[in-house]
């Protein structure tokens, strides 16, 4: 009998949010994925609060390893981002370190799961027109990170935004399949995109 309208509304109130000591638009991003056991007189509030503390639990476990210099928000941010954008574990480490590379060479992300956060609906096809949204979750208009995390990142893309591979990529596409393409080269990245294409091509005409 949980109000999922109180249970949102709880999420975006800013005392509430403020009393976990979280510093961010709501608490999307600190509401730890996994199996719980939840007795049935808890509350809105009591299973919020058992979420948000499981997120504390591992970030604090993480933190410990952590080679990066960014706060908790920030942290799970760049997660959100990883766990939009992978769907096998064992690139996201690898995605994280262009992500990084990127920021630290003054470079826009342009990472699309922002934009899917940004545009109404389920998530589909991006179309040109949807990088000009003005958003501060537009990472193809604005520098930096986002104002805070855009899914509930799950531990290994936490462990990946702590711990990012070390790499020199600056550029990462699709190859179709799930995995990604990675280069150090806006050249050599236009290059991975015109050969996708061919295969496409070929593809389609078998």
């Amino acid at each position: 009998d949980i109000d999922s309208h109180k249970f949102l509304r709880l999420c975006r109130d800013y005392n509430f949010t403020h009393s976990f000591g979280i510093d961010a638009p709501s608490l999307e991003g600190f509401l730890f994925p996994d199996t719980y056991i939840l007795l049935k007189t808890y509350t809105e509030e009591d299973i919020i609060r058992v979420l948000v503390n499981q997120f504390a639990h591992n970030i604090d476990e993480l933190k410990q390893y952590s080679t990066v210099k960014l706060n908790a928000r920030e942290i799970t941010t760049m997660a959100s981002i990883i766990q939009g954008e992978a769907i096998y574990e064992d690139e996201m480490p690898i995605i994280s370190s262009v992500y990084y590379n990127r920021l630290g060479n003054n470079m826009l992300l342009q990472a699309d799961p922002t934009i899917q956060y940004i545009i109404p609906g389920k998530p589909r096809r991006l179309y040109n027109k949807d990088l000009d949204v003005d958003s501060p979750y537009n990472t193809y208009r604005y520098k930096g990170l986002p104002p805070g995390p855009i899914n509930n990142p799950g531990l290994k893309a936490l462990k990946a935004a702590i711990m990012p591979a070390e790499t020199d990529y600056l550029y990462f596409v699709s190859n179709g399949e799930g995995r990604h393409i990675f280069s150090y080269s806006n050249e050599e990245h236009n290059q991975a995109k015109l050969e996708l294409k061919r295969k496409r091509r070929l593809k389609g005409k078998m």
